[in-house]
C-alpha cells in the first residue's frame, strides 16, 4: 500500500486515540482541541491530495456528495423528531430526562433553521 494512503487511515486512528487519552484525563479543552486539530489536518490532506491529482471530482461525484449529504441532513432531521417524542414521553415520567428533551428539541430546531438558512443563501447564490 503507498505511504500517502496509510496517512489516511492514520488520521482517523490518531485522532480516535488522542480523544481517548484526553477524555480519560477529563481535560475537554485538549478533546475539543483534538477535534479542530483533526479536523485542519483532514482538509490539508485532502488539499494535498487534490494537488497531487489522487481525488478527481466531476459532475457525477459532486452529485452524489449532494444526494449524500441531503439524505444524511434528512435521517439526522427525522432522528431526532423521534427522539424529542419519546423524551416528551419519558420526561413526563423522570423529571431528569427534561433537560435532554429540550437539548433534543433545540437541536432539531437549529438544524432545521441551518438547513432553511443555506437553503436560502444556495438560491440566491446560484
Amino acid at each position: 500500500m503507498e505511504r500517502w494512503r496509510l496517512t489516511g487511515y492514520a488520521i482517523p486512528a490518531t485522532t480516535a486515540f488522542l480523544l481517548v487519552v484526553a477524555l480519560r484525563m477529563e481535560n475537554i479543552a485538549l478533546a475539543f482541541g483534538v477535534l479542530a486539530a483533526a479536523i485542519a489536518v483532514s482538509f490539508l490532506y485532502a488539499d494535498w491530495l487534490k494537488k497531487r491529482g489522487e481525488i478527481i471530482s466531476d459532475e457525477r461525484t459532486l452529485r452524489i456528495e449532494e444526494m449524500a449529504s441531503r439524505r444524511t441532513l434528512q435521517v439526522l432531521v427525522l432522528a431526532l423528531a423521534f427522539l424529542v417524542v419519546v423524551l416528551s414521553i419519558l420526561s413526563e415520567k423522570n423529571s431528569s430526562l427534561r433537560s435532554a428533551y429540550y437539548l433534543a428539541i433545540g437541536l432539531m430546531v437549529l438544524v432545521s433553521v441551518l438547513k432553511l438558512g443555506l437553503k436560502h443563501h444556495y438560491a440566491r447564490v446560484m
